[in-house]
């Protein structure tokens, strides 16, 4: 990669994280900071707009880090790559906030406001860094899933994603709303599997002539589980007490999507030749 491309990413990032520090100033109303919260030593120290401006450059670092890693490999081409890639990392970030209704019963329009505060930047991010001049020329991968093996690679994800998560919320590995707002944790834990299973339509291609088992750990481990990670990272990272929890999380969740990509190409589950379509 070229210098001048380095700077460019660079800039594209703060640029992110600028309009995501605007976007929640302009929605402070909305916010669902905890009174009397329990913030963590970083946050005690540095104070908590700091801290979250240091999540932020964090968090959209991750973001593009994954982009440029995998954008030859997402379909589309130019800014096709990055309304696929904005959109998935989009809908991940904004049901992702959405838990703290059913985990601390937070009013349902607060934390869309804020969620969405992250979203419009992380995917400004992906737009912008697709309309980037790059080096290697980029594929034009444009295999789409056809609806019926939409519907199937969705319900997976959402199967293995509900059922993984109950049984964490049972056993109380992680905390969860289920036994205070049961309605609300399933609904989420419900849209939140939906909303995984979309992300992998946007963004797999099955051109990846590896094996199955390493497209499932690219997946779930990079695609997923990095730009998972860098979000749920900012509980723990502003207050305390969260730190062992959202761990668990991560861990089980990347897990889970792992399992999920490979049950949706595993023997008798893969799609035939006539399941996919070619999107002229």
């Amino acid at each position: 990669m070229k210098k001048v491309q380095k700077i460019k990413i660079i800039a594209i990032v703060l640029a992110s994280v600028l309009l995501d520090i605007v976007l929640h100033i302009v929605t402070t109303s909305y916010s669902t900071m905890p009174e009397n919260a329990n913030f963590s030593l970083v946050a005690s120290i540095m104070g908590t707009e700091i801290t979250a401006s240091l999540w932020a450059l964090f968090a959209f670092s991750g973001v593009a880090f994954v982009y440029w890693k995998i954008r030859n490999e997402i379909p589309g081409k130019g800014v096709k790559k990055g309304l696929r890639y904005g959109t998935a990392i989009a809908l991940l970030w904004m049901f992702a906030m959405l838990e703290g209704v059913s985990l601390f019963g937070n009013p349902i329009i607060n934390e869309f406001v804020v969620g969405l505060s992250d979203a419009i930047p992380v995917f400004v991010l992906s737009i912008l860094l697709s309309k980037l001049q790059i080096e290697k020329v980029e594929s034009d991968l444009s295999v789409t899933f056809i609806f019926r093996q939409k519907i199937k690679a969705v319900s997976i994800f959402t199967g293995i994603f509900l059922t993984g998560r109950y049984i964490a919320y049972f056993s109380g590995v992680i905390q969860s709303g289920n036994q205070t707002r049961p309605l609300q944790t399933l609904v989420w834990t419900l849209l939140m599997g939906i909303s995984i299973g979309a992300a992998f339509v946007l963004l797999d291609n099955n051109r990846d002539e590896r094996s199955l088992k390493h497209r499932a750990v690219k997946f779930g481990f990079l695609i997923f589980g990095l730009n998972w990670a860098v979000f749920l990272v900012f509980m723990p990272l502003l207050f305390s007490g969260y730190l062992v929890d959202v761990l668990s999380r991560i861990v089980i969740d990347i897990l889970l999507i792992t399992s999920g990509y490979y049950l949706t190409f595993s023997p008798g589950l893969s799609p035939s030749k006539k399941d996919w379509e070619v999107s002229r």
